[in-house]
């Protein structure tokens, strides 16, 4: 006899997870850029630490990256 097939904990676990910060992020967008900004570090650290140990660490190093090219660039215009 065949089984109903069901979404695996780990997918329930990374829907709630986006659910979650999707909602966040909506709620901040009616505070302000600020805020908006403070919710999308907050996701990018989240899906840093959902990466394996093993990658973690280059993909830390190339958002630091990113985030100082940035800064550069905003204190440049």
């Amino acid at each position: 006899m065949a089984t109903a097939s069901r979404p695996s904990r780990k997918a329930l676990r990374q829907a709630r997870s986006a659910q979650f910060l999707g909602d966040r992020r909506k709620e901040a967008e009616t505070k302000g850029p600020a805020a908006v900004l403070a919710v999308a570090i907050d996701q990018l650290r989240s899906a840093i630490s959902q990466l394996p140990e093993e990658r973690r660490s280059d993909a830390a190093q190339q958002a630091t990256r990113m985030l100082d090219q940035l800064r550069q660039s905003l204190t440049e215009s």
